[in-house]
């Protein structure tokens, strides 16, 4: 026999859980979108990769630096040492996804880029299986791998026209991206802003050697300040902080967000027409995220163990 007050507390904890999931989707995505202004703002920089490394951690750092104690009452630094290994593990991560990705948009097309950047899906339901044990459903699997699909018909495009690195480098940008989620997902106790503020330090460490930060314009460095401290720490702060309502799979599934919006921007207001296969691929990357991430959410069934 079910008593009354249990079963309102089930109700109550579902609805919990409901509201959990919604704020994680409406992170995961505001988040794609607002990164998703990277591309556009790397292109107007118009500098090296490595002189946009620099200002791009030089700017998050910053921003952070000032953030994080408005937020917390405490320094960046004590925040950062608080969280110990896991943080600065997350940091080198969100640092090496950053630079492959700069690196990518350099040496093939911000289309192609931000596509197969939308194949973080696999990449995060594989190590998160592996590495916390954390099963992705049915139907995530059936739009993770009509994902794949797209962008395989998206590099077969490239191979032969000396994209190859480029694409390469978008594969590594994904690896150290979904290998985050999965960490965030595990220690979830984390500050995200400070998380923020230790990868754009990195960033900028090691981008100073190669880059000539100081020889940039400062029509360069206005266009990567607005990506380095406002957008972009903005859209990772969402996307970071949304693996404490969904599952590491389930976040980077809205990374087509970011392909539909980087393509448009590129379109609109760099002419950088995407290739037909792009095109295509792209679609099928683009239907399959809507199937992923609709029908009956995880918390539905009634299962308040495996929910986020």
């Amino acid at each position: 026999m079910v008593h009354r007050g249990d079963g309102e507390g089930r109700i109550a904890a579902l609805e919990r859980i409901r509201a959990s999931h919604r704020l994680g989707l409406i992170l995961a995505g505001g988040g794609f979108l607002l990164i998703s202004l990277d591309s556009l703002g790397i292109r107007l920089a118009d500098t090296s990769s490595w002189n946009t490394t620099f200002w791009l951690g030089a700017f998050t750092f910053l921003a952070m630096l000032v953030l994080v104690p408005i937020r917390t009452g405490k320094s960046l630094a004590s925040v950062a040492l608080a969280g110990s290994w896991p943080l600065l593990a997350s940091g080198v991560l969100q640092a090496s996804s950053i630079t492959f990705f700069v690196l990518a948009l350099s040496l093939t097309t911000v289309a192609n880029t931000v596509a197969i950047i939308a194949a973080a899906p696999v990449m995060a339901a594989l190590i998160s299986l592996v590495a916390i044990r954390e099963k992705t459903r049915l139907r995530t699997w059936v739009g993770i791998l009509a994902s794949l699909a797209g962008i395989l018909i998206i590099v077969s495009g490239s191979l032969g026209e000396g994209r190859l690195a480029g694409d390469l480098s978008a594969v590594a940008a994904i690896t150290a991206f979904a290998s985050n989620l999965t960490l965030l997902r595990r220690f979830r106790e984390l500050n995200r802003l400070a998380i923020i503020g230790v990868g754009g330090l990195i960033l900028a460490l090691v981008a100073y050697a190669p880059a000539e930060p100081f020889e940039v314009g400062m029509r360069s460095i206005g266009a990567l300040a607005v990506i380095g401290a406002v957008t972009g720490a903005a859209g990772r702060i969402g996307v970071i902080t949304s693996t404490r309502h969904l599952p590491p799979a389930q976040v980077s599934l809205f990374a087509p967000v970011e392909t539909i919006a980087a393509t448009t921007w590129a379109w609109l207001f760099l002419s950088e027409v995407p290739p037909q296969l792009t095109v295509v691929g792209g679609s099928i990357v683009v239907a399959a995220v809507v199937y992923g991430t609709t029908g009956q959410p995880p918390e539905a069934t009634g299962d308040l163990a495996t929910a986020p």
